[in-house]
């Protein structure tokens, strides 16, 4: 009975390298797991700006315009212009948005910074747009770990019986680059 007594209680060395070795396992496993979950989260930041986006250009299309000395009864359907990218250098830190004039028109403002850059992709403004022309592409680019290459989202729109529709998804290349 002394002898058990008199024995210390501890790990030994190989017990404590198997410890570290299963926990650097884990960690080489949930590292890049974790930077794959932080970098789908930013683009939801994305999405979530283009849906405004169409909520406000919709909004936009079926207020009754009409143009300067007007005398006509029908309501028009307006669109406005496009715009270039709104951050022309869209890095894996955050910026803040400036709204372009066509941007303004349709009331789309971010008040928060914001990791994408924001285009709405349009020729010309126009009213009176007819059943199955394309309205807007709306865009969305931006470089999430500063490697030079930008994940983008498209959302597509057109008029359909007088309203504007936009397509059943986003087009996305390199969603988490």
């Amino acid at each position: 009975m002394a002898k058990l007594l008199k024995k210390k209680s501890g790990f030994t060395l190989i017990e404590l390298m198997i410890v570290v070795a299963i926990l650097g396992i884990l960690a080489a496993l949930a590292i890049p797991a974790f930077i794959g979950y932080i970098r789908r989260s930013k683009t939801a930041e994305a999405t979530g700006n283009l849906n405004s986006m169409f909520k406000s250009a919709s909004a936009y299309f079926s207020q009754e315009r009409a143009g300067r000395g007007s005398t006509s009864n029908t309501a028009t359907f307006c669109v406005v212009a496009g715009d270039t990218m709104s951050n022309t250098n869209p890095g894996s830190t955050k910026s803040v948005y400036t709204a372009s004039a066509s941007a303004n028109a349709l009331g789309f403002q971010l008040a928060d910074y914001v990791y994408f850059g924001y285009q709405i992709d349009r020729s010309t403004s126009a009213c009176d747009v007819g059943d199955g022309s394309q309205a807007y592409t709306f865009v969305a680019q931006g470089d999430l770990d500063d490697d030079n290459v930008n994940s983008t989202f498209e959302l597509a729109t057109d008029v359909d019986n007088r309203t504007l529709r936009h397509s059943r998804g986003f087009y996305i290349v390199n969603e988490v680059e």
